[in-house]
């Protein structure tokens, strides 16, 4: 699944890019590059962020631990 899989639970519930690095605390653009592989989420914004999307634990190893397929 790996990050596409976090751009797909987002938007499955409606929450912007804006929405979501404004509640971890990080600029959009920031997050933007994030969801996109190009940098890596620190622990306490995966923790932020899987709590914010109801994040099953399956789900955050599918997109945070096993998320080189991208």
């Amino acid at each position: 699944m790996g990050l596409r899989g976090l751009k797909a639970k987002r938007m499955l519930m409606g929450v912007t890019q804006q929405e979501i690095s404004k509640e971890i605390g990080i600029a959009c653009k920031t997050y933007n590059l994030k969801e996109n592989g190009v940098n890596d989420f620190k622990l306490s914004e995966v923790s932020k962020i899987s709590k914010y999307l109801d994040l099953s634990a399956q789900e955050i190893k599918d997109i945070f631990i096993n998320c080189n397929e991208f």
